[in-house]
């Protein structure tokens, strides 16, 4: 989203532990269950739960988690589950047959704080900011990644995540995110000066405080 919306900025970070719970409708059995839908993540987050007790349940993958929920109780079939947190549950009047079956206890999924670019400012003057995020794409020739993030190593800042995306409308080419610690005052700014001459195109997301 952010990379479409130019007038959005990363502005900070939330951990939010996440605890999935196996729901059905109301009256379902455990035992009886045979298709169980999630958004694909949730369903690699149980995985040891559902090869360990519902070996007998077909995996689906689902759009999303609460929308899984959903799914079922429009179905209304018994024998069908999803993967969800509990307020899914709550809104859709269905029942918890089992709770916390993540297969890592300590499960946490890290959002994104943002807002439009003109309330920046007032957030980070809050905070002291202390990493970016920042999108760019590159040639397409042999050593043009290599290149940019050898700039962020000259200039001593440390790289913290790097993914590729497809750019939309531009198949086998791609774009990259990357979140980097700002290091020593003004080593940033120096850096993204060399890499806006390495790129085709580049844009900082945000600027922010980790949590971690």
């Amino acid at each position: 989203m952010l990379d479409r919306h130019p007038a959005i900025q990363v502005v900070g970070e939330q951990q939010i532990r996440i605890i999935h719970n196996l729901i059905a409708l109301p009256g379902a059995k455990k035992e009886e269950i045979r298709e169980i839908y999630s958004h694909p993540q949730g369903l690699a987050q149980c995985a040891q739960f559902l090869q360990n007790e519902m070996a007998h349940a077909q995996a689906i993958p689902f759009f999303d988690t609460a929308g899984a929920v959903g799914h079922i109780k429009q179905v209304g079939d018994t024998t069908k589950a999803a993967i969800a947190g509990v307020p899914a549950a709550k809104v859709h009047g269905m029942e918890i047959l089992q709770e916390g079956i993540e297969s890592n206890s300590r499960n946490y999924t890290r959002f994104y704080i943002i807002c439009r670019e003109e309330r920046s400012a007032v957030y980070r003057s809050s905070v002291a900011v202390n990493r970016a995020s920042l999108n760019f794409t590159v040639p397409d020739r042999p050593g043009s990644l290599f290149e940019a993030l050898l700039v962020l190593t000259k200039h001593g800042l440390n790289m913290k995540k790097l993914e590729s995306r497809p750019i939309p409308g531009k198949p086998w080419e791609y774009s990259f995110f990357v979140e980097t610690e700002l290091g020593d005052a003004g080593a940033f700014e120096t850096a993204l000066e060399e890499l806006k001459a390495l790129c085709h195109s580049i844009r900082v997301l945000g600027t922010f405080t980790a949590n971690h």
